[in-house]
């Protein structure tokens, strides 16, 4: 089976496309994310891979995971913890180098009234996929979240050296959020363990961070070339 993780402020309708050549794929939305309920206390990274392993528990077979963005943060979290949930994982424009000043320039991006003023047609696509009374409670939730990755990255080259699952990262050569630079730094990290040849990394053409703006046919290549190989 086939298991696709949305990134911050994304849910599943993003993936109707891809999930066609997919009818078996299951797309997770995590809390507070489109029809998901929002997560009752201090929303945080640690609670998404806690209800992503909840899925795959429910699941019971190791499953393949396309984790897009923060999903494939979530997935390289579970897969540390749980590696017997898994068979293989693709991420897609993973931010894996997080600190206090990335976060807060993130986090300067995600102010509701500037949204509506300068990208309108945005603020109504978040109004769309997570209710236009829920949105702007989303953008400060993921505040929070990166403002904890920040100050206590949970990906560093040394702890993804455990990583047993093969793990192939996915990064745009036009991303304008995550770099090539700090992508090939934590595949370092994988390569440096003891599985390091079970890994990959690669580089996608004229791919953007948006995932709405990278060709359908480019990530199944992928998604068919490693996560079913």
């Amino acid at each position: 089976m086939l298991v696709i993780l949305h990134g911050a402020l994304g849910s599943a309708h993003q993936f109707n496309s891809l999930c066609e050549h997919y009818p078996q794929g299951r797309v997770v939305e995590f809390y507070g994310h489109g029809a998901q309920v929002a997560l009752q206390g201090q929303p945080s990274i640690d609670a998404f891979v806690d209800q992503l392993e909840a899925e795959l528990v429910a699941i019971g077979l190791p499953c393949n995971v396309f984790g897009y963005s923060m999903g494939g943060y979530v997935a390289m979290m579970l897969a540390l913890r749980r590696p017997e949930l898994f068979r293989a994982i693709l991420t897609l424009g993973t931010k894996l180098a997080w600190s206090e000043d990335t976060a807060a320039s993130e986090a300067m991006k995600l102010q509701p009234d500037v949204i509506r003023a300068k990208v309108p047609a945005y603020a109504e696509d978040l109004a769309r996929r997570h209710g236009d009374d829920r949105w702007p409670r989303l953008l400060a939730e993921t505040a929070a979240v990166m403002a904890d990755l920040g100050s206590n990255p949970r990906l560093t080259t040394d702890s993804v050296r455990s990583m047993s699952v093969p793990t192939r990262l996915c990064v745009g050569d036009r991303d304008e959020m995550v770099s090539i630079d700090e992508t090939l730094g934590l595949y370092r990290g994988l390569q440096a363990g003891a599985d390091g040849k079970r890994h990959q990394m690669a580089v996608l053409p004229g791919v953007r961070h948006p995932i709405e703006k990278a060709p359908v046919h480019v990530v199944r290549q992928h998604i068919d070339e490693w996560l079913s190989g």
